[in-house]
């Protein structure tokens, strides 16, 4: 398996296999572009071939080679239909749908009855693609239009196998994609990458009624998709046709047939006989309408095509705390319009253009006391959350012959991150003296971003595609630019909390040594937390595929090459990779030579790139700092302490955090490489004759090479170490190789690559080795294999069915971009790995690791104006990990108890990782029932059930097991989270042409 991943073996294969196309003397169908697909098949040799786009009347044509077969490449999706013409007499017809990276096959070599196994109308799935080797889900909008479930992208993805809900403690609503975290998955729209780069968990996308068709891609990625390490969302927008369509919809789900969430519960410190509310769930409530305005049709009768759609909401939400009520109004209006120009059958043109801008109001009211309903004495403060964005696309394509196409995409999309509040000059007070997190004074939000922040990205892109003989060649060129305006303060400045003194007489984080003050008695904390910049990242990347028949096996050849860099708030480079290759192998059998079995096998490699979040946490100028003081009272409006007296042994500033820069070229390792994984596959899929079932089972293997993330402890004055009496074997090291000079300009965190040695820049430019040994933290490990087995009836005008059974492990000791057990969001630059201490226990099951998934959905059509719609989803319960202060070995042991309660040691024991039981199974079954009278074409009624059953397993729990060292947090394995409850959507709908 060397030469797998040997750049100059990759790269000598393609050479080769392009050279013996030159000899080639038939032509055949490979993958179009990631927003069209393609058409290929058989027919008698001499023939020609006509495929007709039924919507838009765009026409290809093709002459059979003489082994009798025939493609169109770059074909956008839609219904068409394929003639054969001889002497001017048209012989067979069929009529195929082209979906989205999709090849559909069609045979006409004089077997007219084949054509069956080719005509799909509105199918829950495609004919056996045996051209490709990559594994996908493919939904239309009509498909989805009968399946009972939230109308939203993270709902379209958790249809697919091996996709799961990411975990609720991130605090952001998205999926894991075969063991992979949240942070590793990529998301297009019409060609263009709309993922957020700042933490590459977020994403962009129109209102959900302008998408027209989603492939989720699950494995097996072709060298024109990078930056994802589990999986691709890929959608394509509608687009007008020849047929005028003006419509509207309205989607309403009432807050009174909406069930209540159950409350969590945990026992009131000292009195383990009484019950208190460590959540309260069962006042919320929420209340949920959209409505649409649509419209489409020719300008230009089959050259020029408009679509265009408005979405108007109203949601309004009410969610409680054991202390707050959250008043949650929004309601602001999004859109998208496309263009598409059909300048011939040769040159096409589109252009988008949406926004999905978001508001989210909140008024904050401060509960009379803990658990109560009641807020009469608190008048509420506002604060203003946006989110969404805008963004332009506009794509090219020319097809010159069958034999050549190349598309040129350039597109623009902004995220917006500002927040406002009249409040945000009142500081955070917490009271954690009797109850925890008990919410005081006039602050709505804790930390607010700036009112201008927003992150952007740029996309040029080129493909192309040249079929020479049995090779079908792919090449390409992309090229992303970010900027980002990002910054966060604690409202009001600073953050106050209040303890009273533990036994040990410390603060329950930080490590203040509080000398003098008698147990029992209280004192206040305030931290002060400052960060942002204005930086730009730019990523590019090239790709070169060459798909080769023989016979009935297709050959895929390929690599990409990447390559990134993220400069600081100055403008200066601190991180850089180069042409760092990876290679993708692929192999498909059709085994009958009628598309009705397929054996493939995939072998690759994939890089993510970096995050916006290193330029802010790890090369900015942030603030991180502590300090704690006595108090003789507090603000009556902020309740803030008054009198306050500073105790203790001073400020300390987090990883040496203070304000100051951190040198640009000292931060990251030199011998830094980007975090990319292998992944293999064998697979199976096959139509079973004479029926519309087909079946597929697939083994996967995904194995993490190499990932990214700070180690700290480097320099003895930064942070915490200062104040634990650290003695620091790195900084010594240092000091003995390049001197005290170059130990001293150390940072207290330096970006690496776990487990490998790492190369330190000082300041005069020398370079430093330090060995893995010094470092001493162990090597990231992530692991993922899965057997998966689904099934697919495609629609026959009565009914579909889509089903999937996946067993799975993932294990190791390093989750990815994002730290779940602590939902820690920040992608490349989490608490893992920081001390050796807190990596001791990590090797086990990982966070995300659920055993079994089972997926079944569907539609039948009950009578002509009648039709049911079902959806089960279960998933087995994920691993848990009792987190608690550091209580091990490894001297000295100061540094990972500063970190409180996030250690494998659980009350002075150690539990290693994913070894404390499992969370509870979720499960949950949806229904729908759509009524489309004859009286009124156009017109349907429909009333949808989510979650029926109403199951509400927790999704998650808290992992935090001690308060202070060694003693408990009761409200550990206290769930956080729980499913959505019941709820009842009604829609109404009506095509007024």
């Amino acid at each position: 398996m060397k030469l797998l991943f040997n750049r100059r073996g990759v790269f000598t294969a393609l050479v080769i296999a392009t050279a013996v196309g030159a000899f080639g003397v038939s032509a055949t169908a490979m993958a179009a572009s990631k927003t069209s697909g393609g058409i290929y098949g058989e027919a008698p040799a001499g023939s020609t071939v006509i495929a007709t786009n039924n919507g838009t009347g765009l026409t290809r044509q093709v002459t059979v080679g003489d082994d009798g077969r025939f493609s169109f490449s770059a074909v956008p999706i839609g219904n068409y239909t394929v003639r054969v013409e001889q002497n001017g007499n048209v012989t067979e017809t069929g009529v195929v749908l082209v979906t989205i990276n999709q090849s559909s096959h069609v045979n006409f070599a004089g077997n007219a009855q084949q054509l069956g196994t080719i005509q799909v109308v509105g199918g829950s799935v495609n004919p056996i693609d045996v051209t490709t080797s990559n594994t996908s889900l493919v939904l239309t909008s009509n498909q989805f239009e009968q399946l009972p479930v939230a109308r939203d992208t993270n709902a379209v993805t958790l249809l697919a196998p091996s996709v799961i809900n990411s975990s609720p403690r991130l605090g952001i609503e998205t999926t894991s994609f075969g063991g992979a975290s949240a942070a590793e998955n990529a998301y297009y729209l019409n060609g263009l990458n709309v993922t957020d780069n700042l933490n590459i968990v977020a994403y962009s996308h129109p209102p959900f009624e302008a998408l027209q068709e989603y492939q989720v891609l699950t494995g097996g990625l072709t060298a024109a998709y990078g930056s994802a390490l589990g999986g691709v969302l890929n959608i394509v927008t509608k687009s007008g046709t020849n047929q005028f369509h003006v419509g509207a919809n309205l989607f309403w789900e009432p807050a009174g047939l909406r069930a209540k969430r159950p409350d969590s519960l945990s026992v009131v410190p000292g009195d383990h006989t009484v019950l208190q509310y460590n959540q309260w769930n069962s006042a919320d409530n929420q209340s949920n309408m959209a409505w649409n305005v649509y419209g489409s049709g020719p300008i230009i009768k089959d050259h020029l095509f408009f679509y265009a759609l408005y979405q108007g909401n109203n949601f309004t939400g009410n969610d409680y705390t054991t202390s707050q009520l959250f008043h949650d109004e929004s309601g602001d209006p999004q859109g998208l319009a496309k263009i598409d120009y059909q300048i011939n059958d040769s040159n096409l043109l589109e252009v988008t253009a949406y926004s999905s801008k978001h508001g989210d109001d909140y008024t904050v009211y401060n509960l009379d006391h803990v658990n109560s309903l009641s807020h009469v004495n608190s008048k509420g403060n506002k604060y203003t959350n946006n989110s969404g964005g805008t963004a332009y696309i506009g794509r090219y394509t020319f097809v010159p012959t069958n034999n050549f196409n190349v598309s040129a995409m350039w597109g623009y999309v902004t995220f917006d991150h500002s927040q406002d509040s009249p409040t945000r000059d009142c500081p955070v007070v917490i009271d954690n003296r009797n109850a925890a997190g008990t919410a005081l004074g006039c602050w709505s939000a804790q930390s607010y971003a700036g009112a201008a922040d927003y992150d952007s990205r740029h996309q040029t892109r080129i493909d192309g595609e040249w079929q020479l003989g049995p090779h079908d060649i792919t090449f390409g060129y992309n090229k992303q630019d970010f900027y980002s305006h990002v910054s966060t303060i604690y409202s009001g400045g600073e953050a106050w909390t209040y303890y009273k003194v533990p036994t040990s007489k410390t603060t329950t984080y930080g490590a203040v040594i509080l000398g003098g003050l008698p147990t029992g008695s209280t004192y206040a904390e305030k931290r002060v937390f400052i960060n942002g910049a204005e930086f730009h990242n730019d990523q590019h990347a090239f790709y070169l595929q060459d798909n080769w028949q023989i016979g009935n096996f297709y050959f895929r050849f390929g690599a990409r090459s990447m390559s990134l860099s993220n400069q600081n708030g100055d403008g200066i480079t601190f991180l850089e990779v180069s042409n760092k290759i990876a290679p993708r192998l692929g192999l498909s059998w059709d085994v009958f030579g009628d598309s009705s079995l397929k054996l493939y096998a995939n072998a690759g490699r994939y890089y993510v790139p970096t995050s916006g979040d290193l330029n802010i946490r790890l090369a900015g100028a942030e603030t991180d700092c502590y300090q704690s003081y006595t108090y003789t009272g507090m603000d009556s409006k902020t309740g803030a302490p008054t009198g306050a007296k500073q105790i203790g042994t001073g400020r300390f500033c987090q990883n040496g955090a203070d304000g100051t820069s951190q040198n640009p070229t000292g931060v990251v390792s030199k011998n830094f490489t980007a975090m990319h994984e292998d992944e293999y596959i064998l697979g199976a899929q096959q139509r079973i004759a004479g029926t519309q079932w087909s079946v597929g089972l697939r083994a996967i293997r995904r194995n993490l090479k190499s990932a990214i993330d700070d180690v700290c402890g480097f320099n003895p004055s930064a942070g915490l170490l200062a104040f634990t009496g650290y003695d620091n074997h790195i900084y010594k090291y240092v000091k003995a190789k390049a001197g005290k000079a170059a130990a001293d300009a150390m940072p207290g965190c330096f970006l690496m690559n776990p487990g490998s040695d790492a190369v330190y820049t000082t300041p005069a430019g020398s370079d430093v080795t330090i060995p893995a040994s010094v470092i001493n933290v162990p090597k990231a490990e992530r692991y993922y294999n899965a057997v998966e087995f689904k099934f697919d009836r495609a629609f026959d005008g009565k009914w579909f069915l889509h089903g999937s059974i996946v067993w799975s492990h993932l294990y190791g000791n390093e989750e990815g971009y994002t730290f779940s057990d602590i939902g820690q969001v920040d992608s490349g630059i989490t608490e893992l790995f920081d001390f050796p201490g807190l990596m001791e226990g990590s090797y086990g099951n990982l966070g995300n690791d659920a055993t079994w998934q089972v997926k079944i959905f569907g539609a039948y059509q009950l009578a002509p104006e009648w039709r049911f719609g079902f959806n089960f989803h279960y998933r087995s319960g994920l691993p848990l990990s009792c987190r608690g202060y550091y209580a091990g070995p490894i001297a000295p042991n100061s540094i990972a108890v500063a970190y409180g309660s996030v250690s494998h040691y659980c009350l002075g024991k150690l539990h290693v990782q994913g070894t404390d039981g499992r969370g509870p199974r979720v499960y949950w079954a949806d229904f729908s029932l759509s009524y489309m009278p004859n009286w009124a074409p156009g017109l349907t009624f429909s009333a949808a059930i989510i979650n029926a059953l109403n199951s509400q397993n927790a999704t998650s729990v808290d992992l935090t097991a001690e308060v202070n060292p060694g003693v408990l947090d009761t409200s550990y394995l206290a769930p956080t989270s729980f499913q959505d409850p019941r709820y009842v959507r009604f829609a109404v709908q009506y095509d007024f042409m």
